[in-house]
């Protein structure tokens, strides 16, 4: 399928092949401070850096909220040439063991029915998952640091604000959190043949009741640019 991006105003080649993603713009903004010579080439509607990591042309860009955002601008920068992508997310624990910045690396993300999966892909019920070599990247990445992770599937809800006992419906069918991404990128991952996975912040625990307000910004920023090295790493390391 060939797209035209109308929101991303550049050229292809200006978006490296390799690509993080994250939904905050200012977290974008904070973390192209890793990237050497980092440029930014885009502010209209998602932000986009190309610079270089470890000598190698990578690129950052926000994607907003939920899933109708993210597929847009997935979308547009796959068309610009991105052919690894990696989402740096936040996401609410559904492990009680879980502690703020834990970061959590999905295998698979179910998804709500209907919405932008359904708008795609009609009469299959798709498993959306991540490709397993660049997960398996993002993993030894962290076995070789001292940071908590966790492994597991991750739920992407549509409502940020619903309550109809989601989060008990979900931790008792072994989901370890729930976000709102990732299985739109997963699913355009399988759909266009480029590769995805995602890290992601445990910013609140929706099953323990002591830690269900959310990560200060600050040390947000501090555990996304632990995140974000684990990432740049994997998708550097072929």
């Amino acid at each position: 399928m060939d797209i035209k991006p109308e929101h991303i105003k550049l050229k292809k080649g200006q978006i490296a092949e390799r690509l993080l993603v994250a939904g905050d713009t200012q977290r974008i903004h904070v973390l192209s401070s890793i990237l050497e010579d980092a440029k930014l080439l885009n502010e209209y509607r998602y932000i986009v850096y190309t610079g270089k990591y470890k000598g190698k042309p990578v690129s950052l860009m926000s994607h907003g909220i939920g899933a109708p955002s993210a597929a847009i601008a997935i979308e547009e920068a796959h068309a610009l040439g991105a052919n690894k992508i990696i989402r740096l997310g936040t996401t609410g624990g559904l492990l009680k063991e879980m502690k703020y910045g834990d970061l959590i690396v999905p295998t698979a993300a179910g998804f709500d029915k209907g919405g932008v999966i359904g708008a795609y892909i009609k009469g299959v019920n798709i498993a959306p998952a991540p490709d397993l070599q660049l997960t398996n990247a993002i993993v030894n990445e962290l076995g070789s640091r001292k940071d908590t992770y966790f492994v597991g599937p991750v739920y992407s809800a549509d409502g940020f604000y619903r309550e109809d006992g989601l989060v008990k419906k979900l931790s008792s069918l072994g989901f370890v959190s729930v976000e709102m991404e990732c299985a739109t990128l997963f699913m355009l991952g399988q759909l266009r043949g480029f590769k995805s996975a995602s890290i992601l912040i445990m910013v609140d625990n929706r099953v323990n009741p002591a830690m269900q307000e959310f990560l200060a910004v600050k040390e947000m920023n501090r555990f996304a640019k632990i995140a974000a090295e684990t990432a740049l790493n994997a998708l550097v390391s072929d």
